[in-house]
């Protein structure tokens, strides 16, 4: 499934990916067959110029726009997780729900001190030429664990996870789902149900992720805050977000609370 298309999209995607706008493309085609002429090494100047811009300044702005996409996904797929769950509003009014966006540190989103493969140089050049010859085509990309480094400690990753986590009269419920964020395509989420007797402990806590920055090329340490309810069978609800760690330290109590007395009322 696709998530909404819009410009922040398309600027993510050159940041993650470094894909070039077709303007630009179009650009170099019509450059090129048109190099007898004057104006074909006017526009091939230019489109080295344009090209080295994007190269140099692929992450100028980017954590604020990426951190206003995570925002707006977060609207969307509140709505749809209270859909996917089938829940109304009116069961999960005990505490307020816990809300975590960001790169999770469990292994289905991301690669903890795993260098992402480097591709030859060979390849490169071959894969843009195949590119500019087929213009008419968009290269199907599979999405990768990409991490930008955008300097005083911000690192962004491609794949985002967003966890919704409701408390009801019997059971805590969340929905899960990974997406890449330059595409807007979801590419995973479930829900898992825990009822309160089964819940053998809530954990907090912050931990610290050794990745490997594409546009730096080399490794960054970023921490990331987590909540986690355990329970016995390991069909735990897990929580982490990247940035503000308050956002979940501050539900923290309410939850504990809340699992302690359902525990009580159920014993």
């Amino acid at each position: 499934m696709e998530m909404r298309q819009d410009s922040v999209r398309d600027f993510l995607a050159r940041a993650f990916y470094r894909e070039d706008p077709k303007w630009l493309v179009w650009l170099f085609i019509i450059g090129c067959f048109t190099t007898f002429l004057m104006i074909g090494f006017v526009l091939l100047l230019i489109w080295g110029i344009v090209k080295l811009v994007y190269m140099f300044s692929g992450t100028y702005g980017v954590y604020d726009q990426y951190n206003a996409c995570v925002q707006k996904d977060a609207e969307f797929l509140k709505d749809r997780a209270i859909n996917v769950m089938g829940l109304i509003e009116e069961e999960f009014s005990l505490i307020d729900p816990i809300i975590a966006s960001g790169y999770a540190s469990d292994s289905s989103c991301i690669h903890v001190g795993e260098k992402i493969e480097k591709v030859s140089p060979i390849r490169v050049i071959w894969l843009w030429l195949v590119n500019k010859v087929c213009f008419w085509r968009k290269p199907e990309r599979i999405s990768e664990h990409v991490f930008l480094d955008c300097g005083d400690g911000k690192v962004i990753c491609s794949l985002v996870t967003f966890t919704y986590i409701v408390f009801t009269e019997q059971q805590a419920v969340a929905y899960k789902c990974y997406y890449d964020i330059a595409y807007g395509k979801i590419l995973e989420e479930y829900t898992v149900e825990v009822a309160y007797r089964d819940i053998d402990a809530v954990k907090y806590g912050d931990e610290l992720l050794h990745v490997w920055s594409v546009n730096k090329q080399n490794w960054s340490k970023v921490k990331i805050s987590w909540l986690s309810l355990n329970v016995a069978s390991n069909n735990r609800i897990a929580a982490s977000i990247s940035g503000n760690s308050e956002i979940l330290s501050n539900q923290v109590p309410a939850v504990q609370a809340l699992i302690r007395s359902k525990k009580e009322e159920l014993a």
